[in-house]
């Protein structure tokens, strides 16, 4: 390949296919050894924007509009001397953005301590979702959650809001700065408060343990977790710091049983737990895949306890286990909420049932690890 210093020849018969936010643009190249790549020069919201593509390529995208306005393009054949061919104009017309999309499948609902938002993503675009409180005294709207996502769909909670009318707002942001409106509305949050750890009480070999299916593989019977050390001990599961840990020991009969005295009489709206985080660790090993919550006022019969809920853990990314995403390791260190059924009862005594571990997927044994567990709801005494 040669430079002879000259700009190349144009591109020719540019093709333009829409797309969300931006248009895939195909063309024939020029037959000139000094082409190096294509490069189409736009604008968008007023800052000057450029994309490009090599010479083994026939096409490039332009993206970033918010808008379905007409906008120009510009593509140049560059050379290796980046010396630029005469220009060839396009006109494009974005499809629907994701951004918009996004922000007019917004619904809200009221929740435990806050507001419930669902949220459809078909693009898979990454967004920043935004949650805004109105301040009267001010007059100004202020920023009080954000949620980062790349899924197609999902839902999330803005929590520890007062139980009193307010007013919030709900805006979407793309990887272009770009805003959409504000949805506006006023709700009132349900009263909810965290429960107190410090009167939790470990009940393990207290009280008889249900033989409820499933059982162990095995047919050992339901066991309770072990402490694995002096170090991972029960404790840490409810001492407020979401870097200490509770470990069982390893190769326990699943499920296993952990049974706890919440110290109050408590209807249960929600509860939070922090795996035990890390790129090696989170979605991995001893951190629960499958389990179930159980719960009863009288824990010395062992008919009494009931169901209240049950969860699979998903991991955002769906990649195999030992591979974790970005998504994965923030959602992992952050913690992950999961909400009770609005019609479970009022209980004292919760049980954690653990169906398995990620490190061992409908093993007969496993073992159990977590950094921190929360519960919520509305306390009767």
């Amino acid at each position: 390949m040669t430079d002879d210093g000259k700009a190349p020849g144009m591109i020719s018969a540019p093709l333009v296919v829409n797309m969300p936010g931006g248009a895939k643009i195909t063309y024939t190249l020029p037959d000139d050894l000094n082409l190096l790549y294509v490069r189409a020069d736009y604008e968008v919201n007023g800052v000057k924007r450029e994309a490009k593509a090599s010479f083994y390529q026939k096409s490039l995208v332009v993206e970033g509009y918010a808008d379905t306005a007409i906008h120009n393009v510009k593509l140049y054949a560059v050379s290796r001397s980046e010396k630029a061919s005469a220009p060839v104009e396009v006109s494009i017309k974005p499809l629907i953005s994701s951004l918009i999309k996004v922000r007019k499948s917004l619904t809200f609902k009221e929740s435990f301590g806050g507001f419930s938002t669902k949220f459809i993503n078909e693009d898979k675009a990454n967004m920043v979702i935004g949650a805004l409180l109105w301040n009267e005294a001010q007059k100004e709207w202020r920023q009080i959650d954000a949620n980062y996502t790349s899924l197609e769909a999902g839902k999330f909670n803005v929590r520890g809001l007062q139980p009193v009318l307010q007013k919030f707002g709900l805006f979407v942001r793309d990887r272009w700065g770009n805003l959409s409106d504000t949805l506006k509305f006023e709700l009132v949050p349900i009263y909810e408060v965290e429960l107190d750890k410090k009167k939790f009480l470990d009940l393990r070999k207290k009280y008889p343990i249900p033989q409820i299916a499933p059982v162990p593989v095995s047919g050992a019977g339901v066991k309770d977790f072990v402490d694995y050390n002096s170090t991972y001990v029960w404790k840490n599961l409810f001492d407020g710091n979401t870097s200490s840990m509770f470990h069982t020991k390893q190769n326990v009969d699943q499920p296993a049983w952990l049974p706890i005295d919440l110290g109050v009489n408590a209807r249960l709206s929600r509860y939070k737990l922090w795996q035990r985080s890390g790129s090696t660790w989170a979605f991995n090993h001893g951190n629960p895949h499958k389990w179930e919550i159980w719960g009863t006022n009288t824990p010395a019969d062992v008919n009494s306890w009931v169901k209240l809920d049950e969860q699979i853990m998903i991991k955002p990314s769906g990649l195999p286990l030992n591979q974790n995403s970005n998504e994965d390791n923030e959602l992992g260190a952050n913690g992950q909420e999961y909400e009770f059924p609005e019609d479970v009862p009022a209980v004292r005594y919760v049980a954690w049932k653990a169906i398995d571990c990620w490190g061992a997927v409908g093993g007969a044994t496993g073992f159990f690890h977590l950094f921190e567990l929360s519960f919520y709801g509305q306390v009767n005494n």
